[in-house]
């Protein structure tokens, strides 16, 4: 887009941009720009941009078309190149302003009755011209492009066929009333600042109707009385209508012609407000899946880590055996599990569950994660050490979340088992002699992360000589749901375990994860799944 800025004989300025339709001055009433100036010929010059810039062509004119005070024929002008026609002379300007943030609010700038409304359900009229021109601006406006990109099109658009001589496009930020103007072009007045009426801007954001303004006439007999006193000679305002939604406005007026915008120029605005609102759409939903992507990117980049955390090498000798599993609800999990051998021969099971499930609770379980790598040799009570990770979890987080967690420590050799709850479901002992499970009891504390100030009984247990199997679970595999959200429960789990009857840790974790999915059938899992067994010989 490039503009002209002519300076008439009389010292009135006119300012019009020249699109990718040419643009001819001269004396003829049906030139573009008409000018009563003797010295011009009929038909004097043709201003016309290409790919290489504005090109000016003298068209055989008496007196010459002098660029920078030398005659030719034809030129390409660059910005501020100066064109003198007889008596007028055309500055041009190459590059149209663009500034983010100089729209200013006012009150309607004339009398009321020369502004016409028009209610948002009133069809559009126009003529068959000017709908093949929407159809073949369509795909301009709504193919997938950059927002700036999209608003910087239909504003040409807007300046090349309604003749705008100054014009913005508003849009209301997304979730809010705020409204940013990322469009304004050629702004005149005081420090550059085009003024839009706030009645037009209102009616069009509130209730979606379409406004001209039309001077009211007071400077007919001279166009400069008028526009000293009044500024705006015309002005359109439509909305960007988008079902029930009003994305923003596109407003256009003129302050230096005093041919008035009709009703039909208003519904051809609000013909390409259509296309752009059309095109806006497209581009959040584009920028919504780009934004998708992303995030499920990160996700699985942090389950990769998260599964990191997880231990790779489980005990798997003759006289201890462990497997596990973690299954999240969520991509990524809230639950945690880890198998800890000491240098005393100790093994450490811990089964821990955070609240919710997610993000948050994945990086609350690598917070805990860490405190448990870091002191779990500092201590043999499980009891003590769930009280210290309790401080620190009371600490680093707000009272929405908390962790259940379970601690056992197994002494191998003695098959001797010390373990302390925080709100977590308690482990269940498996022998080959035992037809059912049998539930180890302790006196749960509270969950890690609600009161600091609390203490974690420690239970001791000898189950005698071996072979004997431990199982432990998160709340994910009894309240498991399937379609008519019924949940899989406590019974069905030692149901399926009194079915599996086996102390081999690996198919029996398997088997009970199993027995969870075919009663839950294709239902959605509501939450992340965990399990772990040891065999003790």
């Amino acid at each position: 887009m490039a503009e002209l800025i002519i300076t008439l004989p009389d010292g009135r300025k006119v300012y019009h941009p020249v699109g990718d339709q040419p643009v001819v001055i001269g004396r003829d009433a049906g030139c573009d720009i008409p000018i009563d100036d003797p010295s011009a010929s009929r038909r004097h010059a043709r201003f016309s941009l290409s790919s290489r810039g504005l090109l000016v062509e003298d068209l055989g004119s008496k007196n010459g078309t002098i660029v920078n005070d030398a005659l030719c024929t034809s030129k390409l002008l660059g910005n501020g190149d100066r064109v003198q026609i007889g008596s007028t002379l055309a500055v041009c300007k190459t590059q149209t302003q663009s500034v983010t943030g100089s729209v200013v609010i006012g009150e309607e700038p004339t009398s009321s009755h020369a502004t016409r409304y028009v209610s948002r359900d009133t069809q559009l009229l126009l003529s068959q011209q000017r709908l093949q021109m929407i159809y073949e601006l369509s795909a301009r406006l709504t193919t997938l492009q950059g927002r700036d990109q999209l608003l910087e099109n239909a504003m040409d658009i807007c300046f090349e066929m309604l003749r705008l001589e100054r014009g913005a496009i508003g849009l209301r930020r997304r979730g809010s009333r705020a409204v940013d103007w990322p469009v304004v072009r050629n702004l005149r007045g005081a420090e550059g600042e085009l003024k839009i009426s706030r009645t037009l801007l209102s009616r069009a954001l509130e209730h979606g109707e379409r406004a001209t303004f039309t001077d009211d006439g007071m400077g007919a007999a001279d166009p400069t009385v008028s526009m000293v006193q009044h500024g705006i000679r015309s002005a359109m305002c439509v909305p960007l209508v988008h079902g029930d939604e009003i994305l923003g406005v596109i407003y256009g007026d003129r302050i230096s012609t005093s041919t008035p915008y009709g009703s039909e120029d208003i519904d051809f605005l609000a013909g390409i407000a259509q296309q752009v609102s059309i095109g806006l759409i497209n581009g959040y939903l584009l920028e919504e899946q780009q934004q998708m992507i992303r995030l499920n990117h990160d996700i699985d980049v942090a389950r990769g880590i998260q599964t990191g955390l997880f231990p790779t090498d489980l005990p798997n000798r003759p006289e201890l055996k462990v497997a596990a599993l973690n299954d999240p609800g969520d991509r990524v999990s809230g639950d945690y599990y880890d198998i800890i051998e000491t240098k005393d021969g100790c093994v450490w099971c811990l089964m821990a569950d955070v609240t919710g499930e997610g993000i948050a609770a994945a990086l609350l379980m690598a917070n805990l994660q860490a405190a448990v790598r870091m002191t779990i040799e500092t201590n043999d009570d499980p009891g003590a050490l769930l009280a210290y990770w309790n401080q620190l979890m009371c600490r680093n987080t707000d009272d929405s979340k908390f962790i259940t967690c379970l601690l056992v420590q197994i002494e191998p050799k003695t098959h001797r088992l010390r373990f302390a709850s925080a709100g977590h479901h308690l482990p269940l002992l498996l022998r080959d002699s035992q037809e059912k499970p049998e539930e180890l009891m302790v006196e749960p504390g509270f969950p890690l992360g609600i009161e600091e100030s609390v203490s974690f009984p420690t239970m001791t247990f000898d189950p005698g000589p071996g072979p004997f199997g431990l199982f432990c679970y998160t709340d994910g595999v009894i309240e498991a749901m399937d379609n008519d959200q019924q949940q899989f429960g406590t019974d069905r789990l030692l149901d399926a375990l009194v079915e599996l009857h086996t102390l081999d840790p690996t198919p029996l974790v398997k088997g009970v994860r199993k027995q969870v999915s075919a009663f839950a059938a294709d239902a959605k899992q509501s939450d992340d799944i965990t399990i772990l067994a040891a065999r003790i010989e």
